[in-house]
């Protein structure tokens, strides 16, 4: 089985990690952690790079958090998230994508699903599995 984990430092997504230990755990497989560097047509070199170093730190964070997890870390690069995701997720032929309900913006309510993970729940080539923190877990 391979399981990709959409990882955005978000609480959702930290918990989207612990349930694809959850599945790795029931049966044997790959694990691979992306995380995105969004560009944007009018972006600077610095800006660049800026956004590729906070993904590369996100994937440390990770292997931090979870240091007995075995996994594949993957910095994408899109001008599009969500289409960044789709397109690995097609190209390695994963059997799971998991990703959180909303990401890292604190305007987006607890009850809506982000944008980024709408549009990858629309189009995915494979099942998807939308994690959300439970309330009480965030404290």
């Amino acid at each position: 089985m391979k399981i990709v984990v959409a990882y955005d430092g978000s609480e959702d997504a930290k918990e989207g990690v612990k349930i694809a230990k959850k599945f790795l755990s029931e049966k044997r497989g790959e694990l691979y952690l992306v995380s995105v560097a969004g560009k944007r047509e009018d972006m600077s070199k610095e800006e660049t790079e800026k956004a590729k170093g906070k993904a590369e730190a996100l994937l440390k964070e990770a292997q931090s958090i979870f240091p007995d997890l075995p996994f594949k870390t993957v910095l994408l690069e899109d001008y599009s998230v969500a289409e960044a995701i789709l397109k690995f997720v097609e190209k390695i032929e994963a059997d799971l994508l998991i990703m959180g309900a909303k990401g890292t913006r604190p305007d987006i309510l607890r009850y809506t699903l982000g944008s980024t993970a709408a549009k990858v729940v629309s189009f995915a080539p494979c099942s998807v599995f939308i994690v959300r923190k439970k309330k009480e877990e965030e404290e």
